[in-house]
């Protein structure tokens, strides 16, 4: 191949991953920086096949969204696992709570774009990433309903609304630990309340507890949840996280036009796999081109 041409797609290449990396552009730059890569490659839009894909949003948030990082308890029945922070901090940056076919993250984004040098946008000093890291096909395929989902899909309305209300909802499905007010509730209320957001908590007492009694105390504490909740009302970032999502969905999900400073709900496809036809062309790619498609 020419040096030109690999000059023009590692060119494109390098656009399409720091956009990826800086998580703000906006719905329009995302899908001109696939076209291009379409292009240079010679390739249509819809032989790219999504095998990986990060759904999320960025949070503006009025300070540091550590306080709020460090409640984070679990989602479903995996535990948040803290990050090892980045050299120079003391303390994590950064929560992930892993399945088999999806990861969540959490992430202090305004914190890491400082430290990598990235100019957040104007007006805009705290951030807090939340992600959904679909890293198998099979559960990515299921939820939008399609056999391969392409570079084409990934602008499908359709496609767009599943996503952006699976995001949401693992959100409101992620469990933290919270001080609640135990002044109405008997002590053994008050003690179950407090000892449940913990995993390990429960898988501790299941092994000596009778079937019947353990699955009672699993529904008197959702309902006793329930109603700290009721009292408490919704956290402010659940709010924001809400006002962010109808930012980048209007008009019932449909992604039209995005603020820069909540990034998009389809952040990253990691990777992807190409059409035969061009599978003797492509067979020269060296591993650093490969790897920085996929950062």
């Amino acid at each position: 191949m020419p040096g030109e041409f690999w000059g023009n797609v590692r060119g494109s290449l390098h656009t399409f991953a720091q956009g990826s990396n800086v998580g703000m552009f906006d719905i329009a730059e995302v899908f001109e920086a696939t076209a291009s890569l379409a292009s240079c490659l010679g390739l249509p839009a819809e032989v790219f096949v999504t095998r990986k894909l990060e759904a999320g949003v960025n949070i503006v948030v009025p300070s540091s969204p550590r306080p709020f990082l460090e409640t984070l308890s679990h989602h479903k029945k995996s535990p948040f696992y803290a990050v090892p922070p980045p050299t120079g901090y003391t303390r994590p940056l950064e929560y992930v709570a892993t399945h088999a076919n999806y990861r969540l993250k959490y992430y202090d984004k305004g914190t890491y774009a400082t430290r990598q040098g990235t100019s957040l946008p104007m007006g805009c000093r705290h951030l807090l990433r939340f992600e959904v890291v679909f890293t198998r096909v099979r559960n990515l395929n299921k939820l939008t309903g399609r056999t391969n989902l392409t570079l084409v899909d990934l602008a499908a309305p359709d496609v767009l609304r599943t996503v952006a209300t699976y995001v949401h909802e693992q959100w409101k499905r992620t469990v933290r630990r919270l001080a609640p007010d135990y002044s109405n509730l008997s002590m053994a209320h008050a003690a179950l309340l407090y000892s449940g957001t913990n995993l390990e908590w429960w898988e501790g007492v299941r092994p000596h507890t009778p079937k019947s009694t353990f699955k009672r105390n699993q529904a008197l504490y959702r309902q006793l949840q329930k109603q700290m909740r009721q009292q408490e009302g919704p956290h402010p970032y659940d709010l924001l996280l809400a006002d962010h999502m109808r930012e980048l969905c209007p008009n019932e999900f449909q992604l039209v036009e995005v603020s820069p400073k909540s990034g998009t709900i389809l952040h990253t496809c990691n990777h992807v796999e190409f059409g035969s036809r061009r599978d003797e062309v492509l067979s020269s790619w060296n591993d650093d081109s490969i790897n920085l498609l996929a950062a």
